[in-house]
């Protein structure tokens, strides 16, 4: 089942690079980095660490994917805040369709507003960020708003241990405030874990035109 969905994550990630690769590269050479980064993956997948659930593992495989193409862009000489963009404009493409598909399923019974969002971020704390590879603390953080701190993030520990926090952040970690867009709301947070705190403090606001319980 793993290979199955890495492999559905691959052809995505490839659609999109196409695009956001096509005005620094030209066709062959998209081409070439697509095989390049995988192959790197591959070689990264071999030390990559078991996880409890199979979320918690999915996560780990993708960002060893994540580092084969950060990787594989900054070999071929661009830079790492080039590079960063770039994975993170092709990482947006994917992780939007998950949003989406959690978005419709939170949306089951006409439910709207805190309830939706509330469902939503259950769903994604279900799967793929389920515990205990990822830990979880539910915080009370007033009307409207859904609140819960992670502890434990199996991503940013692999990220730390390429040197890649800070291409953690700024990619990974920032694609949770334009899902949070997505999903009516807008997200809060003081910092995160790959950033260097101690959690990661999620306060997702209902925004007010959909504030109703």
């Amino acid at each position: 089942m793993r290979t199955l969905i890495l492999y559905w994550f691959k052809i995505q990630a490839a659609k999109a690079a196409k695009n956001a690769l096509a005005p620094h590269f030209n066709s062959n050479e998209v081409h070439d980095i697509l095989q390049g980064y995988w192959k790197r993956y591959l070689l990264l997948k071999l030390e990559v660490q078991a996880m409890p659930t199979f979320g918690g593992s999915l996560m780990i495989h993708l960002s060893a994917m994540s580092t084969g193409f950060y990787q594989e862009l900054t070999a071929r000489g661009k830079s790492e805040e080039i590079t960063t963009q770039l994975f993170y404009d092709i990482a947006w493409e994917v992780y939007q369709k998950m949003g989406r598909f959690s978005w419709w399923l939170a949306g089951w019974g006409n439910q709207g507003g805190y309830a939706r969002l509330l469902k939503a971020t259950r769903l994604f704390r279900a799967f793929p960020f389920n515990s205990p590879s990822y830990q979880w603390k539910d915080v009370q953080a007033g009307n409207n708003v859904v609140g819960f701190d992670c502890l434990k993030c199996p991503v940013a520990e692999y990220f730390q241990t390429k040197g890649l926090s800070e291409f953690c952040t700024k990619t990974w970690c920032a694609l949770d405030y334009p899902l949070a867009e997505m999903w009516d709301s807008k997200l809060e947070r003081s910092g995160s874990i790959a950033g260097g705190t101690k959690v990661c403090d999620f306060r997702w606001k209902v925004k007010q035109k959909e504030a109703h319980v």
